[in-house]
Order: C-alpha cells, then sequence, then structure tokens
C-alpha cells in the first residue's frame, strides 16, 4: 500500500523509476542508465547491462556502478506493474534512454531524488529514501517464497552478507512459517 501511495504522489515522468525499485530492486543509478535494449516489456524483464564505465559516465553517480560481475544481471518484472512500464514508454522516454529529464538530456539522479522527496513528504514517509524502496522489494520478495539465492540473484549481490542487510522480518511470513511447519508436523 505504501508503495502504491508514492507511485500515486510522485510525478508521472518517475512512477517507473519507483516500482523499478521496489519490486524488481534495482539501484537509482542503474535505473537511469537503462535503455529502450535493457527493457523487454513484453517478456516482463529488465536488464542491467551497463559497464562499470558507461554508469561512471552518465551525470547521476549517487549509487555507482556493480561493484561485481553479480550486478550485470535480467531481473523479472512482476505482471502488475507492466501497464506502468507501457505508459512510460509511450509518454515520457526518450528515443534511446528510458528516463529521460523534459527537455530530452539522460535524467539526472537529482531529479528522482527532488521528486522522490516531495511524494514521501505528501504520504507521510518522511523517514523513507529512495533506496530503501529496494529494501522493500527483497522484504517483499522474501516473503514471497524467495531463498537467499534468488535474493541476491535479483539485487546483484555476489556476498550473502550484504545480500542479508537487505532482508526484514514480517509478522505475516512468521505466521506463515508456523502455518507450514504445522502442516509438515501433520
Amino acid at each position: 500500500a505504501e508503495i502504491q501511495a508514492l507511485v500515486d504522489a510522485i510525478g508521472p515522468r518517475y512512477r517507473a523509476a519507483v516500482v523499478l525499485a521496489a519490486w524488481c530492486g534495482l539501484r537509482r543509478g542503474e535505473i537511469l542508465g537503462l535503455t529502450h535494449a535493457d527493457l523487454d516489456v513484453e517478456a516482463g524483464l529488465v536488464t542491467v547491462r551497463r559497464t562499470r564505465t558507461e554508469l561512471l559516465s552518465t551525470p547521476d553517480r549517487f549509487d555507482g556502478p556493480p561493484k561485481t560481475d553479480a550486478g550485470y544481471r535480467t531481473v523479472a518484472i512482476p505482471p502488475h506493474v507492466i501497464p506502468l512500464f507501457r505508459e512510460h514508454l509511450d509518454c515520457y522516454a526518450g528515443p534511446e534512454r528510458v528516463f529521460v529529464g523534459r527537455s530530452g538530456e539522460p535524467m539526472r539522479g537529482d531529479a528522482i531524488r527532488l521528486a522522490f522527496d516531495r511524494a514521501r513528504r505528501e504520504v507521510g514517509l518522511d523517514h523513507l529514501r529512495f533506496h530503501d524502496l529496494r529494501h522493500t522489494g527483497q522484504t517483499l520478495a522474501a516473503e514471497a517464497g524467495a531463498s537467499l539465492a534468488d535474493l541476491m540473484r535479483r539485487l546483484g549481490h555476489s556476498s550473502m552478507v550484504v545480500a542479508k542487510r537487505y532482508l526484514h522480518a514480517t509478522d505475516s511470513r512468521d505466521r506463515q512459517i508456523a502455518e507450514a511447519l504445522s502442516e509438515l508436523a501433520a
């Protein structure tokens, strides 16, 4: 519900960035580096394939490039957000880049940050940072049954220690585990 509130509150040009961070676990720099070749809406896939040099040459350096080869990955897009991507591509994408500013130039990270800051204040989530959407997405994926290996691949981590930082226990998942344990005992 909070993700949807943010999507509704942020400007339409930035909505796809919010769902890519929250539902696919992409970093802001990875999102801003996407080209049309990286996004296959029909197959429901987004590919992070930018090299270290290419990411450093983009206007946004806040999140930096992937630190290992695991950072270069293809992630499935949840079907419920595909219509939003179609709208973004039709209305807001540039001829080459998926995320561009109003002038058609590559979108800067600060543009997303400022739009996100306004939206989070509007919905009462003042404590939330854009990067926290990655944590949210991984927690939801874990709650949906993803293994640690699945989560590492999805976020582009090569280390379990780093991947575990993005996992947060939830009461509803604990209840599901308890019910599954009872089923095993029966």
